[in-house]
């Protein structure tokens, strides 16, 4: 009944946020396990042995690919990905069979099923928590896997140390804690997916607000915002700081040569190699078209010239490899000062383009510094 109040909020949710790849995912998973908890639930209406190894197989199945689609939450996993999980589960489905039909006791199946869905707790745990990007959200619900991974366990040994005597619908407080942890586990899964799911959707619109589509940098509109409130902290700190405007060569000719598919990819391309060069305190953004700007915070001259040679070197290796996409070239105009106003912003990128212009004139594919 659970799994199918779970499955009923799913499709609810679904219809309201959209049924993405992975939402169509996860409610596979819960359709799965709410087919084989019923499967085992009516054991002796259905026979024995179709029940006990069909119901577990499923659940198994059930809850690979429920924990495939929390590891992935924010990102539809290849579909070769999300068949290896589910030969995983299907490999631990015919272990736990063969196991069944050899003769193993009930304790030691409740084992192998208690230690299965801890292990996948686990790997739901260490998915969220270790991730690069996880968030305080991603975390907490980590927490939790881990708690609910702990009560797999104990659970597992319990049922081991009984053996053959142990009833699984037996009155007792060892299986009502039993019941109650599948129940939590269940429920908190279920809950905890919609809850990020949620959250990936907010910080896809907050990254639609800030970053350009195409390239996946800064805009425009983020970009001066950004850059002005690190300005304030270098007129502070009376340190020098250094923009950069840089410009594709010739990129209407590209355009208009190979298509506007491959412009895009020219500018993603650009975008790439500049990001893995930058540091992180650098900012990036695209300024217009084919236009692209840096904000650089405590970059002498010398330090600017040395991070436009190693931005034009990225792109011509990357260009010559690249047999997508045509070879090009980029023209970088830089302004240098220590600031001692906001207005100061302004100047620099008014310089910059300056130096962008003139090294435009003197035949582009160079740096020329204000």
């Amino acid at each position: 009944m659970g799994n199918l109040v779970m499955c009923l909020m799913l499709l609810i949710f679904a219809k309201t946020t959209g049924f993405e790849v992975l939402m169509r995912y996860y409610t596979y998973a819960k359709l799965l396990q709410t087919s084989g908890a019923g499967v085992l639930l009516f054991r002796g209406i259905v026979p024995v042995d179709f029940s006990v190894i069909v119901g577990n197989g499923l659940v198994f199945l059930g809850i690979a690919l429920e924990v495939c689609c929390i590891v992935h939450i924010d990102r539809v996993p290849l579909k070769s990905v999300v068949k290896r999980w589910l030969q995983v589960a299907a490999g631990l489905a015919v272990g736990f069979a063969l196991l069944y039909l050899a003769g193993a006791n009930i304790g030691i199946r409740a084992f192998i099923s208690a230690m299965s869905i801890a292990v996948y707790s686990l790997v739901a745990a260490a998915g969220l928590f270790f991730r690069s990007n996880s968030t305080n959200l991603r975390r907490v619900v980590a927490l939790f896997f881990l708690i609910l991974a702990a009560c797999q366990v104990v659970r597992a040994l319990y049922a081991f140390s009984l053996g053959p005597n142990h009833a699984p619908f037996s009155l007792s407080l060892s299986q009502m804690f039993a019941f109650i942890s599948i129940y939590l586990h269940m429920l908190i899964s279920t809950m905890s997916f919609l809850l990020m799911s949620r959250e990936v959707i907010d910080i896809r619109l907050q990254e639609a607000a800030t970053k350009e589509f195409l390239t996946g940098i800064y805009n425009r509109a983020q970009f001066m915002q950004m850059s002005e409130k690190l300005l304030s902290l270098m007129i502070r700190q009376q340190r020098p700081v250094t923009v950069f405007m840089i410009d594709c060569d010739n990129f209407k000719a590209i355009n208009d040569t190979y298509g506007h598919a491959v412009g895009d990819s020219v500018l993603v391309n650009f975008s790439q190699d500049t990001q893995a060069i930058l540091r992180k305190e650098d900012l990036f953004g695209r300024y217009g078209g084919e236009e692209f700007i840096i904000f650089s915070p405590n970059t002498t001259d010398s330090d600017a010239l040395i991070m436009g040679k190693k931005i034009q070197s990225a792109i011509l290796l990357s260009a010559a490899g690249d047999l997508t996409i045509p070879k090009y070239t980029i023209s970088i105009g830089t302004a240098t000062m220590i600031p001692e106003a906001l207005a100061d912003m302004e100047k620099l990128i008014k310089r910059a383009d300056q130096a962008l212009l003139q090294a435009k004139r003197n035949g582009r594919n160079q740096i020329v510094q204000f």
